[in-house]
């Protein structure tokens, strides 16, 4: 199964989270493991002690030791006392054959006991060996301590402790640990998502970039300034870009935009001519469909037909309405045209919008020493547009701002930016296309004439997007004769 970067990095972010997590996890195990062995030796040692003392005081001779321990009440007393102490579960006297002298079950005295695993040993082990002992099937472990007259010894006493008992004290503390790990997991899951958009932004900005010039778009740059690590790359595409552009006949003066523009709008006017003779044979369509429809009655088999051909004609004239929009031709007027009143106008004009949507606007187009070659009406229409579309793609509230900077080779970059729902990658390359719209109703008309306008001023348009971050155009325009050298 093939996995995007996204995904990838997500699923390695996590698996090391929780290799970490697990590995800590495990390491706290093993200490607390060790800590509550530590613990019963400790008190095996105290209650062996307590047992010696008072076998001390009544044992005389070790031909009587046998006798006098079983007989001594306090010996007695001693031993039973000790199954009280947190996970004892036996404690008994064994002579050096392992018979039972005295013991805290008395059913015990006098019956061979086997030896059973030494608390030291385990204690000696390491830590994963101390948590296999602790978990593996339910095994008594063992404290023992000699007991001599003089230099002779005579027997041992010995405690047991059930492992079971630890293993309680164990599983105890696993609860806490794994609530923590569990919390550790997810934390790491949104911080890796939210790395991913960070990190994959640069890449849908160079795949943006490269997908327009490859396309021919000599006008196309890499918007990586404010990436420290990523800025040489975007001012080498710029530069790459900028000789293209030098070495192409789309390095256009004034005087060629101007003629370029009669062009487009005697073009335009052949295509309104070519739509009106369209338009014609649809209107005689729909008058003879409604002189049927007033022949026939509800009840002819014929009648839903006519709707669904009224229907189908409707639609048709609607996208010849929008083709019109797109192709009439329009006075251009190019001119100096100053980018701060400019903004400031576009932003005054979609405030009421934005106050609606609970959307913050901000300009950065202060500067009054940027100046574009254009046409003020259709720039305006451009950002206006931009605008708008900022505000409805974020429905509960966000941040329209609109940004300013003069570049090299006497260009100017406005960047619109929102904090909306984004575009997904598989729309980005179709969101200038005729009638490509992703709105319920929507025309597909608004960023297609946004497009144009933009090529007719020997502008560049691009775009930026992350799904759940937000989305920004950046419009590159031929800087004005007043405007930046």
């Amino acid at each position: 199964m093939h996995l995007s970067i996204k995904q990838q990095q997500v699923l390695g972010v996590t698996a090391m989270v929780a290799i970490v997590v697990t590995a800590l996890s495990l390491l706290h195990l093993v200490n607390l493991a060790r800590v509550l062995l530590e613990e019963s030796r400790a008190r095996a040692e105290l209650l062996s002690n307590g047992v010696y003392l008072q076998a001390r005081d009544v044992v005389t001779s070790r031909d009587a030791a046998a006798s006098e321990l079983r007989s001594s009440r306090n010996v007695h007393s001693a031993l039973e006392a000790t199954i009280y102490s947190q996970d004892v579960v036996d404690a008994v006297i064994v002579d050096a054959a392992n018979t039972v002298l005295a013991s805290s079950d008395p059913a015990q005295v006098g019956k061979s006991v086997p030896s059973r695993v030494p608390l030291n040993n385990i204690l000696a082990a390491s830590g994963l060996a101390q948590l296999r002992a602790v978990y593996a099937t339910e095994q008594t472990l063992e404290w023992s301590q000699p007991m001599a007259l003089g230099d002779e010894p005579f027997g041992e006493i010995r405690i047991g402790f059930s492992t079971l008992l630890v293993r309680d004290d164990l599983n105890e503390s696993l609860a806490p640990a794994a609530l923590a790990a569990g919390i550790s997991l997810l934390v790491a899951v949104a911080v890796a998502m939210l790395l991913a958009q960070l990190v994959l932004r640069p890449m849908h900005v160079i795949r943006s970039s490269l997908t327009r010039l490859g396309r021919g778009d000599l006008g196309a740059t890499l918007d990586l300034r404010d990436d420290e690590e990523l800025r040489d790359l975007g001012d080498v595409f710029d530069q790459v870009s900028a000789q293209l552009r030098a070495a192409s006949p789309g390095g256009l003066k004034p005087a060629q935009l101007a003629e370029m523009s009669r062009r487009i709008t005697r073009v335009g006017r052949l295509f309104t001519g070519v739509a009106h003779e369209m338009k014609n044979p649809l209107n005689a369509m729909t008058i003879h469909i409604e002189l049927l429809r007033a022949k026939l009655t509800a009840a002819s088999p014929a009648f839903p037909h006519l709707d669904v051909i009224a229907g189908e004609i409707r639609k048709l004239d609607d996208r010849i309405q929008g083709f019109l929009k797109f192709v009439r031709p329009e006075e251009v007027s190019f001119g100096p045209v100053p980018l701060a009143p400019l903004v400031a106008n576009v932003l005054a004009a979609v405030k009421p919008e934005a106050e609606r949507a609970g959307v913050t606007v901000h300009s950065g187009c202060a500067d009054a020493t940027l100046v574009v070659e254009g046409d003020a009406a259709q720039l305006r229409d451009v950002f206006l547009n931009l605008a708008q579309n900022a505000i409805q793609a974020m429905p509960k509230g966000g941040r329209l701002s609109i940004n300013c900077a003069a570049l090299a080779d006497r260009r100017v970059r406005v960047r619109v930016e929102d904090t909306g729902v984004g575009i997904p990658a598989e729309n980005l390359e179709r969101i200038f296309e005729l009638y490509f719209t992703t709105k319920d109703r929507g025309s597909g008309m608004g960023l297609a004439l946004v497009f144009r306008a933009v090529q007719i001023h020997n502008g560049t348009i691009d775009v930026e997007s992350t799904v759940g971050c937000g989305t920004a155009f950046v419009v590159v325009l031929p800087a004005g004769s007043a405007g930046p050298p």
